[in-house]
Parts: C-alpha cells; sequence; structure tokens
C-alpha cells in the first residue's frame, strides 16, 4: 500500500490533500503513534501535555484525518505507557492508516521495538503510513540525520523500521544552503543510491505495492553524479 513522507504536515497537507482523499476512505481505522518526544515522558503527560486533545500538536494530525472525514469515534492515540502490547498490536493490526508524528526518532525507535515489541507489526503493516519527519524516515530499513536536524548536532546513520527495505534514502527538513546540499550530494555518490530531499513545503507519496512515487511541491532528487529538480 501507500507510504506517505512529509516533512512539516502543516506546511505539505494542501499539495497532497485531494490525492489522499482518493486513497483514504471515510470508514477507515486510525492509529496515532506520537512517541518520538524529546525526553521520557509517562502516561499523564503524554495525554495531557505532550499530545493534548486541543493543542496544536494534536490538532495538527486530528484536523487533518477529520477533514478527510475519518469519524472520530475510529482514531485511536495509541499511549506507550498505559497501552499493553497486546493492546497496541490488536490496535495497529485492525487499522487502515498508520499516523507517526515527527519528533526524536531515537525515542520512537526505542518505544517500538525494544519496549513494545511492534517492529514485526509495523514493518509489515499492510495499509496506509502516513509519516511525518523521524515518521517519514524511520519507515526506511536505513536512514541518515544531517547535523543541522540531529539532537546531537552530528551526521549519522539509524536504523530503520525496514517498511520500506533500502530503495533510497530520505533527507526531511532540508535546506537551500549549497554545503548541506552538496552534503546530499555526498551521500548518494558514497551510498550510490538516491537521495530525495523533502523540503518544509514538500511530499512524496510512494506505492510500496507498485514501488511507484509521487512528488508534490519542493523535493529534490540527487543521483549519484547527478542532482535535479522533480516537478510537482
Amino acid at each position: 500500500m501507500y507510504s506517505i513522507l512529509l516533512s512539516k504536515v502543516e506546511y505539505s497537507y494542501h499539495l497532497i490533500k485531494d490525492r489522499l482523499k482518493e486513497i483514504i476512505k471515510s470508514d477507515f481505522k486510525v492509529a496515532v503513534i506520537p512517541w518520538a518526544f524529546p525526553q521520557e515522558l509517562d502516561s499523564d503527560r503524554l495525554i495531557n501535555e505532550y499530545f493534548k486533545k486541543g493543542e496544536r500538536r494534536y490538532n495538527k494530525y486530528l484536523d487533518l484525518l477529520l477533514e478527510l472525514g475519518i469519524k472520530s469515534e475510529n482514531i485511536v492515540i495509541c499511549n506507550c505507557y498505559s497501552d499493553s502490547k497486546e493492546y497496541l498490536k490488536d490496535v495497529i493490526n485492525k487499522a487502515d492508516l498508520l499516523v507517526i508524528p515527527g519528533g526524536n526518532p531515537e525515542m520512537l525507535f526505542s518505544k517500538v521495538v525494544q519496549e513494545k515489541d511492534l517492529l514485526y507489526d509495523i514493518k509489515y503493516f499492510p495499509g496506509i503510513i502516513l509519516g511525518e519527519s523521524a515518521g517519514a524516515d524511520l519507515q526506511l530499513k536505513r536512514y541518515f540525520i544531517t547535523a543541522k536536524n540531529n539532537y546531537y548536532h552530528y551526521f549519522a546513520f539509524y536504523d530503520g523500521f525496514g517498511v520500506l527495505d533500502d530503495p533510497f534514502y530520505l533527507d526531511v527538513h532540508s535546506s537551500n544552503d549549497q554545503d548541506y546540499l552538496d552534503d546530499l550530494q555526498e551521500v548518494a555518490d558514497d551510498k550510490e543510491k538516491v537521495v530525495y530531499a523533502i523540503f518544509d513545503d514538500g511530499a512524496i507519496i510512494y506505492n510500496r505495492e507498485l514501488k511507484e512515487m509521487e512528488f508534490y511541491g519542493n523535493v529534490l532528487k540527487f543521483e549519484p553524479g547527478e542532482k535535479r529538480i522533480l516537478k510537482p
């Protein structure tokens, strides 16, 4: 099925809204996995501070889903602290759409893989996955973070969930700075693999079954030895 890859949902949703209405049905069941928080929380702080109903972080995802016609009763906000592993597996396996917000990718990976043992359920999820920032990167088998975007301020590669089995690399929150773009070209050259740079106002929709890509807004493609602009 589809992987929807974004840097910032609030800047790119308008670009893909019509397309999402074609592939996302109003009767879909949705699991939201907002676990990429910058530091360890607890159940109460997750629901009442970090992802509090009615506040900005919550609204930017839930408003999108409601605008697509999805009923609020079909949306589950998953809590990695209070929800059991068995419950979370059941929610994910019954869902048609996973929403994976951005934030700290290492925290998200730790919660999914080490703490809740959900790697298999997400890696082989047959439905649609909408991932923003860390939620986009982690869909890859391996991903990198530039020094500009890394919490630790250095360039590094990390393990992802493997939903997308290494067909390309992604860069999110890309910058038009020439040195930054040169670094992305260096990754493409060194790894001999295409790098797609998704700026905050860009998006990629990838059909995992057909291995077909749709590009929206500001996306650059870096091939070994070559760089070119992808028009929407």
